[in-house]
């Protein structure tokens, strides 16, 4: 008989004790962090945004010796920062270096800062949105960036002249978006109502579409598989295979409450959930394994 691949996945809670900090860095003088980024590409792969009530910090971690987090630039927000993405552009490897990232803000507007670390610094206001803005995302070739609000539209704006290119209309408030990592061609949007969709940006049409019909907090691509898809939804953790989309291939419970954030890690072996309204951070570890029967 011709062996087959047989897919075998879990999820596995990781278990620790609990201990101090490795590091702890004040940032008191500045108030209350509202987003944390750790910039997804290997050429900035030390490079932190930090966003306050009126400010962003761009920071940086030094793991040589010792841990070491060392701010490099100040940019003044005005207004209460609720979303971040930087952009691949973002280089300190040739001179002048260069940082570009994005905000969505409380005020309903997006807002792109520019800067080459010295004293030539630039912000550009997007407007279009009419309520909050729940995310922004820059594709990884450089070619758009799209902003997800609670006005029932995801926004692509091209990173040219950032003109609008599109108004993705939704049936309920955008709570994610996320670009295909091999593709940029293709947005995930995940909406409120629990329904989530894979946008062809070209033509402004959606290709794929999953709906649970359970409230969305938040979902994320695997960084080792793009067919691999986490969702978090009304405290349950669920892992879609996209080539089989039907149902979910994996699921737990992770807490009572509705609400909270996902993230798998640079490699993929990791999911990292957190519930501010329960006051927990839980890491799993997901296990794809391939044996022959």
């Amino acid at each position: 008989m011709k062996p087959e691949l047989m897919q075998i996945d879990y999820l596995q809670p990781i278990r620790k004790n609990q201990v101090e900090p490795t590091y702890v860095k004040d940032f008191s003088e500045y108030g209350q962090i509202y987003q944390i980024l750790c910039s997804p590409f290997e050429w900035i792969k030390d490079v932190m945004l930090l966003a306050f009530e009126n400010k962003v910090l761009l920071v940086v971690l030094s793991f040589k010796e010792t841990i070491l987090i060392k701010k490099l630039v100040e940019f003044i927000h005005p207004s209460r920062c609720t979303a971040l993405s930087i952009s691949p552009n973002t280089s300190f490897v040739t001179l002048p270096n260069k940082v570009v990232f994005a905000a969505g803000a409380a005020d309903y507007k997006v807002r792109v800062f520019e800067s080459n670390m010295q004293n030539d610094n630039t912000c550009r206001v997007l407007n279009g949105h009419n309520s909050y803005i729940n995310g922004v995302a820059f594709d990884s070739e450089n070619i758009y960036l799209a902003s997800a609000s609670d006005d029932n539209t995801v926004k692509i704006w091209y990173t040219d002249g950032y003109k609008l290119k599109a108004t993705l209309p939704l049936t309920s408030p955008a709570i994610t978006i996320s670009w295909h990592r091999s593709d940029s061609g293709k947005l995930l949007v995940g909406e409120k109502i629990g329904v989530m969709k894979l946008y062809n940006i070209e033509t402004e049409t959606p290709i794929l579409s999953i709906d649970f019909e359970r409230s969305l907090a938040c979902a994320d691509w695997s960084t080792s598989d793009v067919l691999i898809l986490g969702s978090l939804q009304l405290g349950e953790l669920l892992l879609w295979d996209l080539a089989k989309p039907c149902l979910p291939q994996q699921s737990t419970i992770l807490f009572s409450e509705n609400g909270g954030f996902i993230k798998f890690s640079p490699q993929g072996e990791h999911i990292a959930a957190v519930n501010s309204l329960e006051g927990s951070l839980k890491v799993l570890r997901y296990v794809a394994t391939f044996c022959q029967v």
